[in-house]
């Protein structure tokens, strides 16, 4: 976490000074911006509740699916958290080349790739992902989706873990994602 979880000098106290991880969970949800713990969740998430976590947040983008590079790159994510195969993780890396490097979309795809057996081409000497790859792709695609022109300051980390708590205790986001689109809509 102290390596990979970009987090701020705040978080970095909070990881020295805290026990385990819902300790730490705990107190950097009580910081007022919660970018740390969006970037502390996406890294304590198994893969699959982390690529998950990003789609789900990727789709609270109005208009995401009017982006067709962004809607193949989300749907390719959405695929392999269903499948979990290797072919969904190489087709989301494909997926993901065509999209922007700011778009959250490209991230939840990377975030797919690199939950697969390799990043290598098919072929060629497999080459497993590093384990933190996963969550740097999710904490990536959160940090552009909390600043895509779309929502134009309408979403903060709270609400993205908000949803990332919903996953961790076992639920599937939806009603989080629900209430967080509720929100948005000014309902």
């Amino acid at each position: 976490m102290q390596e990979h979880g970009g987090l701020s000098a705040a978080g970095l106290e909070a990881l020295a000074t805290t026990t385990g991880p819902e300790a730490l969970l705990t107190t950097l949800m009580a910081m007022p911006d919660q970018a740390d713990a969006a970037a502390a969740l996406a890294l304590m998430l198994p893969r699959r509740q982390s690529v998950w976590w990003a789609c789900l947040a990727v789709r609270l983008i109005p208009g995401i699916g009017e982006r067709a590079a962004e809607r193949v790159a989300l749907e390719t994510a959405e695929t392999w958290v269903q499948t979990t195969s290797d072919e969904a993780a190489e087709r989301a890396f494909t997926a993901a080349e065509f999209c922007a490097v700011s778009a959250p979309a490209r991230w939840a795809a990377m975030a797919a790739h690199w939950s697969g057996p390799s990043i290598a081409p098919r072929g060629l000497q497999p080459v497993p992902p590093a384990a933190h790859l996963t969550g740097i792709a999710t904490r990536t695609a959160m940090l552009f989706t909390v600043h895509d022109p779309a929502l134009r300051g309408r979403l903060a980390f709270a609400d993205l873990v908000a949803i990332g708590v919903a996953l961790m205790h076992g639920d599937v986001g939806r009603k989080a994602q629900a209430a967080v689109l509720d929100r948005l809509a000014g309902g």
